[in-house]
């Protein structure tokens, strides 16, 4: 097998908007290597609709924070809350200093509202297809010292010294060895492991995989967020919870609104959303009647709708998995417990979202956080090292069986025999030293699979020990 041997100070696993944040913000001085398991666009940043949130048109942010607080069933910590909404009131600010042009209408910044927050604080970009926007124009903002590398998978980390010295890998079907002075995972998130979900499908939780195995720890990772309102129909499409903040509402096959019960009605936490409408027997709606200008403000939504056969004043939803707070545990500076290695993004348990994420402030972390990152980077050369790398032996059919079986517990109301009889199964699996491409893909998903599995066994913490059922966490038995 060819290889290929690539040296550089920094490597960044990812190239969505934490990835390309830190980039941005590394001095010239330091060469910098992005990389993607597919193309540069095939991440959940660049599906992101509703919109990134900031309290930067209000007196302070004490409001955001509380909100952040309240939707994360108060276990986001406290001071890490602080830090995401004090400095994200400047993100706007510092967006459109790179080129972003937020949405405007008459009366300024068309600002707009989602679940849990108390007020209109979502700001947009182009409708419900601002992450499309925003990372197209930061993309092309990344600097000459900067260089962005399409369909590299990255398998494993080396170490030295107790020090991550690189990675390797695979650009194409060539075997990669990439040396560096430090590493940041910016991966996203796991949503990739099942069908239904708003996340792309190469979101595997490979960072997961590559951190644990040089021994970096791993926190909350049974704290998952499905979102309430994918299209319902054979494929999953997201239907941003901006639609909700701009009037729509959740009714039953009769237009009573499923949500009436809640003080916060449709705009409620997606967590207790989700639940109602998964316990819902029946079809459930977005009735729009209400909304204004929904075809200018949702081009995305509108189109999708279309090529759907659906009316767009009556969508039909389910639930779908949507966000993994736990993560990768960091400091606030995105440091992990191994030297050399940075986490930010969804990978990262910065400890902001708690048993919930609020709605829009997924954004706002990669930003806020991936600056701090590119602002705590030390860099160290070290000799770069290989291990022997192996694979799980896994033939196509099998790997679907298994996939299919992932399926079946990552929901959210899984059994916990599932989960026991998929850890069981995957056990004892034979490893090869023959790994190709797509073998390596294929155990780095089966792997964070069972990271996950073993962490809802656990029931990590006393929220989950008292809940017992799962919402955004813990599982049935």
């Amino acid at each position: 097998m060819s290889l290929q041997f690539e040296k550089v100070d920094v490597l960044i696993i990812g190239t969505g908007l934490a990835a390309v944040t830190v980039a941005l913000h590394l001095p010239p001085t330091l060469s910098v290597l992005l990389v993607s398991k597919h193309e540069r666009t095939s991440t959940n940043s660049d599906l992101a609709q509703g919109g990134i949130a900031s309290s930067y048109l209000e007196p302070s942010s004490v409001d955001h924070e509380r909100d952040t607080l309240v939707a994360s069933k108060h276990a986001a910590e406290p001071d890490r809350v602080h830090t995401l909404v004090e400095e994200g009131r400047t993100a706007i600010q510092e967006l459109e200093r790179f080129g972003i042009p937020f949405d405007r209408d008459e009366t300024g910044y068309a600002v707009g509202r989602e679940g849990a927050h108390g007020q209109n604080r979502i700001f947009h970009v182009g409708g419900d297809e601002t992450g499309r926007h925003m990372m197209a124009t930061l993309r092309r903002k990344l600097p000459d010292h900067v260089t962005v590398m399409e369909h590299v998978l990255i398998d494993t980390l080396t170490k030295t010294d107790d020090r991550v010295s690189g990675a390797t890998g695979f650009n194409g079907e060539t075997r990669l060895h990439v040396q560096a002075g430090a590493v940041v995972l910016a991966t996203g998130g796991i949503g990739g492991l099942v069908d239904w979900t708003s996340n792309c499908r190469s979101v595997t939780g490979d960072g997961l995989v590559l951190a644990a195995a040089v021994g970096a720890r791993l926190s909350n990772l049974s704290r998952i967020q499905f979102h309430p309102t994918l299209l319902a129909v054979d494929s999953p499409h997201l239907v941003t919870e901006a639609l909700r903040g701009a009037g729509a509402k959740l009714v039953d096959a009769s237009g009573r609104h499923v949500m009436e019960q809640h003080p916060l009605g449709s705009l409620a936490p997606r967590d207790e959303v989700a639940r109602e409408l998964t316990d819902h027997t029946g079809p459930v709606y977005l009735d729009t009647s209400r909304v204004e200008r929904i075809g200018e403000r949702f081009p995305k939504l509108m189109a999708t709708c279309v090529a759907h056969g659906i009316d767009v004043r009556r969508i039909p939803v389910r639930p779908g998995l949507h966000f993994h707070m736990g993560g990768v545990g960091v400091d606030a500076y995105g440091r992990t417990t191994v030297a050399g290695l940075y986490a930010v993004g969804e990978v990262a348990d910065t400890g902001v979202h708690g048993q919930n994420r609020l709605a829009s402030n997924s954004l706002l972390e990669c930003w806020v956080f991936g600056k701090r990152v590119a602002a705590a980077m030390v860099v160290e050369e070290k000799p770069f090292t290989v291990n022997e790398t192996t694979g799980f032996e896994v033939s196509d059919d099998l790997f679907g069986r298994y996939r299919q079986q992932i399926g079946e517990w990552l929901t959210i109301s899984p059994h916990v025999g599932k989960i026991a009889s998929f850890l069981e199964n995957t056990q004892q699996l034979a490893r090869t030293k023959h790994v190709t491409r797509q073998l390596s893909e294929q155990t780095l998903s089966l792997q964070a699979a069972r990271l996950l599995a073993h962490a809802m066994i656990r029931t990590e913490d006393t929220y989950e020990q008292d809940c017992f059922t799962r919402t955004a966490d813990g599982v049935s038995t």
